[in-house]
Protein backbone atom coordinates (compact mmCIF):
# COMPACT_ATOMS: atom_id res chain seq x y z
CA UNK A 1 0.00 0.00 0.00
CA UNK A 2 1.48 3.39 -0.78
CA UNK A 3 2.73 5.39 1.97
CA UNK A 4 0.59 8.91 2.86
CA UNK A 5 3.53 10.57 2.02
CA UNK A 6 4.21 8.88 -1.16
CA UNK A 7 1.70 11.55 -3.28
CA UNK A 8 1.23 15.37 -2.79
CA UNK A 9 -1.36 16.40 -0.44
CA UNK A 10 -3.77 18.98 -1.12
CA UNK A 11 -3.42 20.44 2.67
CA UNK A 12 0.09 20.78 2.08
CA UNK A 13 -0.21 23.24 -1.13
CA UNK A 14 -1.25 25.94 1.44
CA UNK A 15 2.02 25.90 3.26
CA UNK A 16 4.01 25.88 0.05
CA UNK A 17 7.84 28.25 1.06
CA UNK A 18 8.30 29.92 -1.66
CA UNK A 19 11.97 29.73 -1.36
CA UNK A 20 12.20 27.91 -4.34
CA UNK A 21 15.97 28.18 -5.15
CA UNK A 22 18.71 25.46 -5.60
CA UNK A 23 19.77 25.81 -1.74
CA UNK A 24 16.07 24.37 -0.78
CA UNK A 25 16.35 21.61 -2.82
CA UNK A 26 20.04 20.23 -1.89
CA UNK A 27 19.10 21.10 1.61
CA UNK A 28 16.03 18.69 1.22
CA UNK A 29 18.05 15.84 -1.09
CA UNK A 30 20.33 15.84 1.96
CA UNK A 31 17.75 15.61 4.75
CA UNK A 32 16.19 12.93 2.61
CA UNK A 33 19.34 10.89 2.61
CA UNK A 34 20.25 10.89 6.05
CA UNK A 35 16.87 10.16 6.92
CA UNK A 36 16.17 7.40 4.26
CA UNK A 37 19.34 5.76 5.68
CA UNK A 38 18.71 5.83 8.87
CA UNK A 39 14.79 4.59 8.94
CA UNK A 40 14.85 2.85 5.43
CA UNK A 41 12.44 4.06 2.38
CA UNK A 42 9.31 2.77 4.53
CA UNK A 43 9.87 4.24 7.49
CA UNK A 44 10.59 7.67 6.85
CA UNK A 45 8.05 10.66 6.57
CA UNK A 46 7.63 13.31 4.60
CA UNK A 47 7.34 15.65 7.27
CA UNK A 48 10.50 14.42 8.97
CA UNK A 49 12.68 15.41 6.20
CA UNK A 50 11.62 19.01 5.84
CA UNK A 51 11.78 19.33 9.07
CA UNK A 52 15.30 18.48 9.21
CA UNK A 53 16.12 20.21 6.64
CA UNK A 54 14.56 23.37 8.23
CA UNK A 55 11.19 23.57 5.73
CA UNK A 56 7.64 22.88 5.54
CA UNK A 57 6.31 20.08 3.94
CA UNK A 58 4.72 22.33 1.49
CA UNK A 59 8.58 23.39 0.49
CA UNK A 60 9.01 20.13 0.25
CA UNK A 61 6.59 19.22 -2.39
CA UNK A 62 7.29 22.57 -4.25
CA UNK A 63 10.43 20.91 -5.55
CA UNK A 64 9.64 17.08 -5.23
CA UNK A 65 5.95 15.30 -6.46
CA UNK A 66 6.42 12.42 -4.67
CA UNK A 67 9.04 9.99 -2.15
CA UNK A 68 9.82 8.41 -4.74
CA UNK A 69 10.90 11.18 -6.72
CA UNK A 70 13.14 12.34 -3.83
CA UNK A 71 14.44 9.11 -3.00
CA UNK A 72 15.71 8.70 -6.89
CA UNK A 73 17.09 12.61 -6.41
CA UNK A 74 18.67 11.21 -3.06
CA UNK A 75 20.79 7.98 -4.84
CA UNK A 76 21.49 10.37 -7.71
CA UNK A 77 23.74 12.76 -5.70
CA UNK A 78 24.79 9.86 -3.17
CA UNK A 79 25.93 8.24 -6.36
CA UNK A 80 27.77 10.71 -7.51
CA UNK A 81 29.57 11.38 -4.69
CA UNK A 82 29.89 7.55 -4.49
CA UNK A 83 31.77 7.02 -7.54
CA UNK A 84 33.69 10.62 -7.80
CA UNK A 85 37.18 8.48 -7.76
CA UNK A 86 36.24 6.97 -10.19
CA UNK A 87 34.84 9.39 -12.60
CA UNK A 88 37.41 11.23 -12.04
CA UNK A 89 39.79 8.40 -12.80
CA UNK A 90 38.02 8.25 -16.30
CA UNK A 91 38.64 11.56 -17.23
CA UNK A 92 42.35 11.37 -15.99
CA UNK A 93 42.52 8.18 -17.96
CA UNK A 94 43.78 9.88 -21.23
CA UNK A 95 46.67 10.63 -19.73
CA UNK A 96 47.26 8.30 -16.07
CA UNK A 97 46.00 4.76 -18.68
CA UNK A 98 44.02 2.66 -16.93
CA UNK A 99 46.01 1.73 -13.91
CA UNK A 100 43.87 4.79 -12.21
CA UNK A 101 40.48 3.49 -12.85
CA UNK A 102 41.71 0.16 -11.26
CA UNK A 103 42.73 1.70 -8.29
CA UNK A 104 39.97 3.72 -8.25
CA UNK A 105 37.57 0.70 -8.47
CA UNK A 106 39.61 -1.04 -5.88
CA UNK A 107 39.84 1.94 -3.46
CA UNK A 108 35.76 1.53 -3.61
CA UNK A 109 35.46 -2.27 -3.47
CA UNK A 110 37.99 -2.16 -0.29
CA UNK A 111 36.18 0.02 1.61
CA UNK A 112 34.25 -1.00 4.66
CA UNK A 113 30.43 0.99 4.00
CA UNK A 114 29.68 3.31 1.69
CA UNK A 115 27.03 6.29 2.40
CA UNK A 116 24.83 5.15 -0.51
CA UNK A 117 24.54 1.53 -0.24
CA UNK A 118 21.34 1.37 1.99
CA UNK A 119 19.81 3.97 -0.65
CA UNK A 120 20.90 1.85 -3.54
CA UNK A 121 19.39 -1.63 -2.24
CA UNK A 122 16.41 0.19 -0.89
CA UNK A 123 16.46 2.00 -4.19
CA UNK A 124 16.31 -1.31 -6.10
CA UNK A 125 13.84 -2.90 -3.97
CA UNK A 126 10.96 -0.40 -4.09
CA UNK A 127 11.99 0.01 -7.91
CA UNK A 128 10.14 -3.98 -8.30
CA UNK A 129 6.99 -2.91 -6.04
CA UNK A 130 6.10 0.90 -7.20
CA UNK A 131 6.13 2.03 -10.83
CA UNK A 132 7.09 5.61 -10.28
CA UNK A 133 10.50 5.10 -8.19
CA UNK A 134 11.55 2.20 -11.13
CA UNK A 135 10.87 5.48 -13.33
CA UNK A 136 13.07 8.19 -11.23
CA UNK A 137 15.75 5.92 -10.20
CA UNK A 138 15.92 4.52 -13.81
CA UNK A 139 16.68 7.42 -14.64
CA UNK A 140 19.40 8.75 -12.75
CA UNK A 141 21.13 5.75 -12.65
CA UNK A 142 20.79 5.74 -16.33
CA UNK A 143 22.38 9.55 -16.38
CA UNK A 144 25.17 8.10 -14.42
CA UNK A 145 25.46 5.11 -17.14
CA UNK A 146 25.66 8.14 -19.82
CA UNK A 147 28.37 9.71 -17.48
CA UNK A 148 30.45 6.82 -17.75
CA UNK A 149 30.14 6.24 -21.09
CA UNK A 150 31.41 9.43 -22.49
CA UNK A 151 34.34 9.10 -20.26
CA UNK A 152 35.11 5.43 -21.48
CA UNK A 153 35.23 6.96 -24.84
CA UNK A 154 37.71 8.99 -23.81
CA UNK A 155 40.01 6.39 -22.87
CA UNK A 156 43.36 5.23 -24.15
CA UNK A 157 41.76 1.77 -25.52
CA UNK A 158 43.00 -1.08 -28.21
CA UNK A 159 41.54 -0.33 -31.54
CA UNK A 160 38.60 -2.91 -32.23
CA UNK A 161 38.78 -4.37 -28.69
CA UNK A 162 35.22 -4.59 -26.28
CA UNK A 163 36.11 -0.94 -24.67
CA UNK A 164 36.59 0.28 -28.41
CA UNK A 165 33.64 -0.99 -29.60
CA UNK A 166 30.52 -1.07 -27.18
CA UNK A 167 31.76 1.93 -24.29
CA UNK A 168 28.34 2.29 -23.01
CA UNK A 169 28.31 -1.60 -22.34
CA UNK A 170 31.27 -1.47 -20.41
CA UNK A 171 29.72 1.30 -18.30
CA UNK A 172 26.98 -0.93 -17.70
CA UNK A 173 29.96 -3.54 -16.39
CA UNK A 174 31.15 -1.12 -14.20
CA UNK A 175 27.94 0.11 -12.32
CA UNK A 176 26.87 -3.36 -12.55
CA UNK A 177 29.76 -4.41 -10.88
CA UNK A 178 29.65 -1.61 -7.95
CA UNK A 179 26.20 -2.20 -7.17
CA UNK A 180 27.43 -5.77 -6.44
CA UNK A 181 30.04 -5.00 -4.36
CA UNK A 182 27.17 -2.39 -2.41
CA UNK A 183 25.29 -5.86 -2.34
CA UNK A 184 27.48 -8.13 -0.86
CA UNK A 185 28.97 -5.31 1.25
CA UNK A 186 25.63 -5.59 3.21
CA UNK A 187 25.44 -8.73 3.42
CA UNK A 188 28.49 -8.91 5.41
CA UNK A 189 31.03 -10.50 2.69
CA UNK A 190 33.42 -7.87 2.16
CA UNK A 191 36.10 -10.14 3.20
CA UNK A 192 35.46 -12.31 0.07
CA UNK A 193 36.52 -9.45 -2.06
CA UNK A 194 40.39 -10.22 -3.65
CA UNK A 195 43.12 -9.36 -0.99
CA UNK A 196 44.68 -7.99 -4.32
CA UNK A 197 41.64 -5.89 -6.26
CA UNK A 198 43.86 -3.60 -8.25
CA UNK A 199 45.65 -6.23 -9.99
CA UNK A 200 42.66 -8.03 -10.64
CA UNK A 201 41.01 -5.17 -11.85
CA UNK A 202 43.72 -3.91 -14.01
CA UNK A 203 44.04 -7.56 -15.77
CA UNK A 204 40.28 -7.48 -16.21
CA UNK A 205 40.49 -3.83 -17.98
CA UNK A 206 43.34 -4.82 -20.07
CA UNK A 207 41.19 -7.91 -21.09
CA UNK A 208 38.45 -5.74 -21.90
CA UNK A 209 41.20 -3.54 -24.38
CA UNK A 210 42.15 -0.63 -21.91
CA UNK A 211 45.89 0.44 -22.38
CA UNK A 212 48.47 1.81 -19.77
CA UNK A 213 50.14 3.94 -22.19
CA UNK A 214 47.73 6.85 -24.49
CA UNK A 215 50.35 6.34 -26.90
CA UNK A 216 49.86 2.88 -27.52
CA UNK A 217 46.30 3.72 -28.98
CA UNK A 218 47.42 6.04 -31.73
CA UNK A 219 50.10 4.05 -32.41
CA UNK A 220 48.03 1.27 -32.80
CA UNK A 221 45.21 3.15 -34.63
CA UNK A 222 47.69 3.99 -37.26
CA UNK A 223 48.77 0.40 -37.75
CA UNK A 224 51.79 0.26 -35.74
CA UNK A 225 55.48 1.74 -35.18
CA UNK A 226 56.85 2.28 -38.91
Amino acid sequence: MPNADDHRRSDDRTTIDLRADSDTRDRLVQAAADVFREKGYPGSRVQEIARRAGFTSGALYAHFDSRAELLAEAIAVENSRMFELVSDALGRSIVDGSGAIASSIADFVKAETAPTDQLMLDGFAICTREPEAQVRIGESLNHLLDQLEEKIGRMAVEPGSLMDDDPGGMAYLMVSFMCGVAALRAAGLSDRAPHDAENVLAMFLHGLGALDDPAAATTAAEGGPG
